[in-house]
């Protein structure tokens, strides 16, 4: 029986103890005072497991470096997943409708959060809560141990780090571990938000603050690359944010580092410009902006039409290059990203541990002996709708699994 010690309690460290666990001694590290604090915060504290779809497909979802996670994906498949939590009782559902997102049965984080804690309790890993690992004990490039905040060392024979990005910081991820890991020899890449609002930068957005927009598609083209997106959005005080946003923002956000974005959006992606322009002019004794009612909220039809100065303006009246300029401000309002909310906002952090320096299919260091890596320390993200739940789940369950020996 070996040793292991789990640095990180969120859902990619409590995998890796639970796996681990089955044949080994296992003790997890935890500097807040519970387990899994940031799982709460999934899917809007609904908990997205998981995704439904096939596993195949979970890698066009996955934004960086997709291909390392081909050996955990597939070791430990979200059907794997799914069957586990059934082992444990726990009920979930699948909303097919929307992006086949996978939540509990009661749309409770904590439900999952009990079930876990209760596994845990029963394979016996010992839990250090209010415990921070301040150092490695490294000989050799063999790790040995930790040095825990209360001057505390604890040996053992592997350790998994788990202890996340530097999003939401608050939850305990906040990059410290970055920095003792590259004292080491480890290249730690740059961070980016993902998952992320933009910035924005034309004023007049402040006018559209609050109002939600259904299926909207959002593209832009840097170079001979295309990036599009679709979903729902809501513009704020500062720019546009919701699920599509979210999912944008991982494409662009190291380009942001750079240079602005310039970004088309079509809020009605089903009507052509043809159509619209008949929609527009369907009953010419009414405002033209009035005929838009039904197909978009009232609120941005009205704030649309003050903006172009033809919010009085009758059907019959309207003229060509207004009609053209409402026709952009529907189907490609342009608008000008120039950066992302603070990376503490954002949902996922793009960055950290370079794969190259990870045996993708152990998940063990190749810079440090029995020195293993889960989650999102480890420089991969993708989307939103579950896929870094499950990439969390299924790296921690193969950097437990290699342990069993």
């Amino acid at each position: 029986m070996l040793k292991v010690i789990v640095i990180g309690a969120g859902p990619a460290g409590i995998m890796a103890a639970l796996t681990a666990a089955k044949e080994n001694e296992v003790v997890l590290v935890e500097r807040n005072n519970e387990i899994g604090k940031k799982l709460k915060l999934t899917g809007g504290g609904r908990c997205n497991i998981t995704n439904y779809r096939n596993i195949n497909d979970f890698f066009e979802k996955i934004v960086t470096n997709n291909k390392f996670l081909y050996s955990a994906l597939y070791s430990f498949t979200n059907e794997d997943l799914l069957n586990y939590f059934n082992n444990q009782n726990l009920e979930y559902k699948v909303e097919f409708e929307n992006d086949y997102k996978v939540y509990t049965k009661n749309d409770k984080a904590d439900d999952v959060i009990e079930v876990l804690k209760k596994d845990l309790n029963r394979k016996k890993v010992k839990i250090l809560y209010n415990t921070k690992v301040q150092e490695l004990i490294i000989s050799d490039n063999t790790i040995k141990g930790i040095i825990t905040d209360k001057n505390e060392k604890i040996y053992a024979d592997k350790i998994i780090i788990s202890t996340g990005g530097k999003s939401y910081p608050n939850t305990g991820s906040d990059g410290t571990m970055y920095n003792i890991l590259e004292k080491y020899g480890h290249k730690i890449n740059h961070q980016y938000p993902a998952l992320v609002p933009l910035v924005v930068k034309e004023g007049f957005i402040k006018e559209l603050q609050g109002i939600s927009m259904k299926d909207v598609v959002i593209k832009t083209k840097i170079k001979n690359k295309r990036i599009q997106k679709e979903g729902d959005m809501i513009f704020t005080h500062f720019g546009i944010s919701g699920p599509a946003v979210l999912k944008f923002s991982s494409y662009i956000n190291k380009i942001l580092d750079k240079q602005n974005v310039e970004i088309r959006l079509d809020f009605l992606k089903n009507i052509s410009k043809e159509e619209l322009a008949k929609i527009i002019r369907a009953n010419k004794a009414k405002l033209a902006m009035y005929n838009l009612k039904g197909y978009l909220p009232v609120k941005f039809i009205e704030l649309v039409g003050k903006r172009l100065s033809i919010e009085k303006i009758k059907a019959a009246d309207l003229k060509r290059e207004d009609e053209i300029k409402l026709i952009e401000n529907i189907k490609e309002m342009k608008l000008t990203v120039e950066d992302t909310i603070s990376i503490k906002g954002a949902m996922v952090t793009s960055g950290g541990v370079n794969v190259k320096e990870i045996n993708s299919s152990t998940m063990e260091s190749k810079i440090i002996r029995n020195l293993y890596f889960a989650g999102e320390i480890i420089d991969v993200d993708a989307e939103t709708g579950g896929y870094n739940l499950q990439i969390a789940f299924s790296t921690g369950y193969l950097a437990g699994k290699l342990l069993n020996s």
